[in-house]
């Protein structure tokens, strides 16, 4: 799912997943998200549901169950065009000088993706 989406494979760690499953479909995973632990902070990423199930909340799921879980500061990066559903949640676009360093530097590698048309920008929970 991780590919198929076209997300940051980097860093993936299968415990730090929370899954959505299709239980009338011998539970088929449907959903995923993740929060990723690093030194500096904590990212929210990695969310992805399957085209089938869309526009049935269930990303809104994923995503309020994992950031409920967090007690400090949580961060994501995505694409320009996905800022307005994280919005819907508490995140707020910032600066790329003021996210912690573990983000900055994925922010310098994603900047190479603007030559296909793709803006990678950094948020914050606001809490």
């Amino acid at each position: 799912m991780i590919f198929r989406e076209g997300l940051d494979p980097s860093t993936l760690d299968w415990r730090n997943f929370i899954v959505a499953v299709d239980e009338a479909k011998a539970d088929d995973i449907i959903g995923i998200a993740q929060v990723k632990p690093y030194a500096d902070c904590r990212e929210f990423g990695s969310l992805a549901v399957k085209p089938a199930y869309r526009e049935q909340g269930i990303g809104a799921r994923l995503v309020r169950f994992l950031i409920e879980r967090e007690q400090g500061d949580v961060y994501l990066l995505c694409r320009d065009t996905r800022a307005t559903y994280y919005a819907r949640f508490g995140f707020e676009q910032i600066d790329r000088q003021v996210a912690p360093k573990t983000l900055q530097k994925k922010l310098r590698l994603a900047h190479l993706f603007t030559i296909f048309g793709v803006k990678v920008v950094a948020m914050k929970l606001r809490r």
